[in-house]
């Protein structure tokens, strides 16, 4: 295991993608620099919602599967990525070109590769490097869940060769297998947890359970469900804290905005509970 070491060089972080868009939240949480997302085209066609995403600093990649005649726009990406990469920014690309839930690295297309090797050959960025990362859940349904991310060992110019997709997928595959090994639950005393665990339970599931069942509908037969679940509880769960805090408040007086911090804690108690 190889952990990120911070720096201010130009970096190309090489991530397996087994989980959709849930993937690029964690890394971009996670990470301790700004980030750049390449991005799949298709999400930006109208053009309100990409100027969105180029807020949150995607940029769209698009594949032959989007359209031949869009393939001409991803040199706008690249020249784009270059002047990222001359300010020592950081960029994120899924070298495997699809989402699949599994546990095995697919093999990589070659945009990694092209970005790299331009970048050392053609625009004199010899400080730029590609840094393996590899993404394992240990469930892509389930919740609670583990998540693992492992950092592999850095690729520099030296590998600028036919042998870098062989090179990167070797690392990225090592992280994989890695992190499944070191899959093991922690052994806690659950029993600590039970009480607080059951009035998490009894005063939240339902809304958990709600959206689980919208996301289900929704996402059926794709790999979206857990970044769609994901994506609405995170964002309508402080509201539900808001409301419910508000109303009792209003009703029993000011000390039931202590529920702000009493609900999400039995809720995380109960997660911790089934976790174990």
């Amino acid at each position: 295991m190889f952990h990120y070491k911070e720096n201010h060089e130009p970096c190309i972080l090489a991530c397996t993608h087994p989980n959709s868009f849930l993937d690029a939240m964690i890394m971009g949480a996670l990470m301790p620099r700004s980030l750049h997302f390449l991005a799949r085209g298709d999400a930006f066609k109208k053009p309100w919602v990409a100027r969105i995403l180029h807020a949150m600093h995607m940029i769209p990649i698009f594949r032959l599967s989007e359209g031949k005649e869009n393939l001409v726009k991803n040199e706008e990406t690249f020249h784009h990525s270059i002047e990222i990469l001359r300010k020592n920014g950081c960029i994120l690309i899924f070298p495997e070109g699809i989402c699949v839930n599994e546990y095995n690295v697919r093999p990589l297309r070659k945009g990694t590769f092209r970005m790299a090797i331009n970048a050392w050959k053609n625009e004199g960025l010899s400080s730029l490097h590609i840094q393996p990362v590899s993404i394992i859940y240990d469930s892509f349904d389930a919740v609670p869940k583990s998540i693992h991310v492992y950092f592999g060992e850095v690729m520099h110019e030296s590998h600028h060769s036919k042998t870098f997709n062989d090179t990167l997928h070797q690392r990225l595959e090592t992280g994989m297998q890695a992190g499944l090994q070191d899959m093991q639950p922690e052994k806690r005393n659950r029993w600590l947890l039970a009480i607080p665990a059951a009035i998490g339970w009894f005063t939240q599931r339902w809304f958990y359970v709600c959206w689980r069942n919208f996301a289900r509908k929704k996402t059926k037969g794709t790999v979206f469900y857990d970044s769609v679940l994901f994506t609405c509880m995170y964002l309508t769960y402080p509201l539900l804290l808001l409301a419910v805090t508000g109303i009792a408040a209003a009703v029993f007086g000011a000390w039931a905005w202590w529920l702000l911090a009493i609900l999400p804690f039995t809720a995380w108690c109960y997660k911790e509970y089934k976790s174990v």
